[in-house]
């Protein structure tokens, strides 16, 4: 018998011959809407490399790039209901469905990039992915984390708090990122990632927050002028799949694509921190002025917002008080 999953639907055709060999092959196609040649590339492009080697050929991997699937809400979606059969998303993203994941989005959360990737790498942060079972996701591991600032065209320049006051700046278009960026005095204004570098070039923002891998990858540097190092978020991504999918793989091919999944995390997280380092260099060499401010009036201004956030979300509060304590521990 030989069984065909394919990424549109559950169920593929049986084929019956009498004295045939067994076997079984899977198709998953794995989405994201950044480029390709970002840090999401790179780990699905190592995935797949993995996969397809350890079955066999088993197991065939596709990989949609730049959005093909749709934005993060509609990939998300079409991943809880079995047409994708999994992809990288933004933990910020899943706050809207995950109401525990509310607590990715408190600003100044975790001190740096790999006080995040320490809390997210631990067992909370697999009780975390575990949570998407839930909602018809199954969590393969937490991904890249995007350190996000502050990039401004001029005549907007944010050298201190005050600088913050009235700033019409995109944000992702998630409750925590609104209420953090309310609380540091800016007017947020939510919008689709496809839809910010022309907001930008036309002055429909007068800033954008985001990773300074970034800024080079899809050519903010060209227009903007000023990277400043506010830091506010340790933005978490995720690799996730459709359960429905993952629940009907035999126990064998569950371990092998979860192994494969936590190897090429690891290679696409050193390939973010290659690239973050990478494009602060290129933006600085194409005349963006890098600047970092004093971070402890952005942080108390920012920390206003978390009773805000955390309003009536005891899950995301929970783990925000365990968190806490862990990184008091250490």
């Amino acid at each position: 018998m030989k069984f065909r999953h394919t990424v549109f639907g559950a169920a593929a055709a049986l084929v019956v011959a009498a004295g045939s060999v067994q076997a079984q092959e899977y198709t998953m196609t794995m989405a994201h809407v950044l480029s390709d040649q970002s840090p999401y590339q790179v780990t699905l492009n190592e995935f797949k490399s993995l996969v397809e080697e350890r079955s066999g050929g088993d197991i065939a991997v596709e990989i949609q790039c730049c959005g093909q699937a749709g934005n993060e809400t509609r990939a998300i979606q079409s991943m809880r209901t079995g047409i994708l059969t999994g992809g990288f998303v933004g933990g910020s993203t899943l706050e809207t469905i995950v109401p525990a994941y509310r607590v990715l989005s408190l600003p100044y959360l975790f001190e740096d990039k790999e006080q995040a990737y320490e809390v997210l790498q631990s067992d909370m942060g697999r009780e975390m992915l575990d949570l998407l079972g839930e909602y018809g996701m199954y969590g393969l591991g937490f991904g890249s984390i995007y350190e996000r600032s502050v990039a401004s065209k001029a005549p907007a320049r944010v050298a201190s708090i005050e600088d913050m006051q009235g700033l019409k700046i995109r944000v992702l278009p998630t409750p925590g990122f609104v209420e953090a960026y309310k609380a540091m005095g800016t007017q947020p204004t939510p919008m689709s990632y496809g839809e910010l570098f022309m907001a930008i070039q036309n002055n429909v923002v007068d800033a954008l927050e985001i990773s300074p891998d970034a800024i080079v990858a899809d050519g903010f540097y060209e227009t903007v002028n000023t990277y400043t190092m506010t830091k506010a978020h340790q933005s978490t991504t995720v690799m996730v799949l459709s359960k429905a999918w993952w629940d009907a793989l035999p126990a064998e091919m569950q371990e092998l694509i979860q192994t494969a999944a936590t190897d090429a995390i690891a290679v696409g997280i050193e390939a973010h921190d290659a690239l973050a380092d990478a494009g602060m260099v290129t933006a600085q060499e194409a005349g963006v002025e890098i600047l970092e401010p004093d971070l402890t009036p952005f942080m108390v201004e920012a920390k206003k917002s978390w009773d805000i956030i955390l309003t009536d979300q005891p899950e995301a509060t929970e783990f925000k008080n365990r968190f806490e304590a862990f990184m008091g521990s250490n």
